[in-house]
C-alpha cells in the first residue's frame, strides 16, 4: 500500500487541509440539506480529516441523533466487514477514494452495506480533467504532470468521473450526480490552497524528471497574479 504523499504532521500540511475543509464545506452542507439529513440520524463519515463537516452533522442531528467519524482509527481498505451493517441513515466521505483509488469500489461496498434500507451515500470526489486544458502552457503542462506524478504515487485525481459508474454498481438505485466547478483567482482562497500544495509537492514532482523547476514555479507564480 502506498503511503499518504504529503507530509500529514507539518504546519503546511495542517494549514492546506484547513483550507481544504473551509472550501467545499458549503457545497457538503448543501447536499445533505435536500436528504433530509436532521434530529435522529443515525450518520457515518469516513475520512472526517479536521472534522468540519462531523461537527456540523452532530450539531444537525442531535440530541437524539449520532455521528461516527472515522480518520485514522480504521483502514477502510483492510477493514472488510468492520463496520456495522445496516446502521446508518447517512453514510458519506470527501476527498478520500481518490487517496485510495485501487480500494476505492471495495470500500464504496462497505459504505453501501452500512445504509439502512432508504438511507443515502454521499461521496465527493476530485475530476482535474479539464486542468490540463487550460491556459496559459505552463499551466496546463504542469497539471497535466501532476495528474500523471499522482496516479504514480497512487492517487486518481480523475476519479470523479467514474463515481457514478462504481456507486451505480451498488444497488441502491440510480445515483445522482452533480459537479461543481469551482473558479479562482490568484491570491484568492482556492489560490492559496493551491499554492501550498505546490509548494508540499514542488521537490519530489521536479525529482521525478517528469517537470521542470521553472514551470512549476511559473504556474505557481500565476497563482499570486489577482489579474489571472
Amino acid at each position: 500500500m502506498k503511503p499518504y504523499i504529503l507530509d500529514d504532521a507539518s504546519t503546511l500540511e495542517y494549514q492546506r487541509l484547513d483550507l481544504m475543509s473551509k472550501i467545499p464545506d458549503p457545497w457538503t452542507r448543501e447536499y445533505f440539506t435536500p436528504l433530509g439529513v436532521g434530529e435522529g440520524w443515525q450518520c457515518l463519515e469516513l475520512g472526517s480529516g479536521n472534522g468540519s463537516i462531523a461537527e456540523w452533522l452532530s450539531q444537525t442531528v442531535s440530541p437524539s441523533g449520532n455521528v461516527t467519524a472515522i480518520d485514522r482509527q480504521m483502514d477502510i481498505r483492510t477493514s472488510s466487514g468492520e463496520l456495522p451493517a445496516s446502521a446508518y441513515d447517512l453514510v458519506s466521505c470527501r476527498a478520500l477514494s481518490h487517496q485510495i483509488s485501487e480500494y476505492a469500489p471495495a470500500v464504496l461496498t462497505q459504505m453501501a452495506a452500512a445504509l439502512k434500507p432508504g438511507g443515502w451515500l454521499l461521496v465527493q470526489e476530485p475530476d482535474f480533467h479539464l486542468a490540463p486544458t487550460t491556459e496559459p502552457d505552463v499551466w496546463a503542462k504542469t497539471w497535466k504532470v501532476l495528474i500523471e506524478w499522482g496516479h504514480a504515487n497512487g492517487l486518481d485525481w480523475l476519479i470523479g468521473r467514474e463515481l457514478p459508474s462504481m456507486v451505480g454498481k451498488l444497488g441502491l438505485g440510480q445515483p445522482q450526480a452533480k459537479t461543481d466547478v469551482q473558479n479562482i483567482r490568484g491570491r484568492d482562497r482556492g489560490a492559496l490552497y493551491f499554492r501550498m500544495f505546490f509548494a508540499e509537492v514542488r521537490d519530489r514532482v521536479i525529482g521525478s524528471g517528469r517537470l521542470d523547476a521553472a514551470t512549476l514555479d511559473a504556474a505557481s507564480a500565476l497563482l499570486e497574479d489577482p489579474n489571472y
